[in-house]
């Protein structure tokens, strides 16, 4: 984003990110992200696509950090 002087940033992954991400996006403030849980929402609601994605289970003592 800063090489491009981009005003704004998404990241998408099909799995999770965790609090350190979000908080880093959340202090950026110019960037989105979009997590497996919500990128399998706007393919049902834009493509109207029911997806299945394979998530891999989380690492011991690990837990995702929701994106709303």
């Amino acid at each position: 984003m800063h090489d491009k002087a981009a005003s704004r940033g998404v990241l998408v992954t099909t799995s999770w990110f965790d609090k350190a991400s979000a908080d880093f996006a959340h202090r950026n403030g110019r960037m989105q992200l979009i997590n497996g849980r919500n990128l399998k929402a706007l393919l049902k609601e834009h493509l109207n696509r029911d997806v299945l994605i394979g998530l891999p289970k989380t690492p011991p003592g690990w837990l995702p950090y929701d994106i709303q």
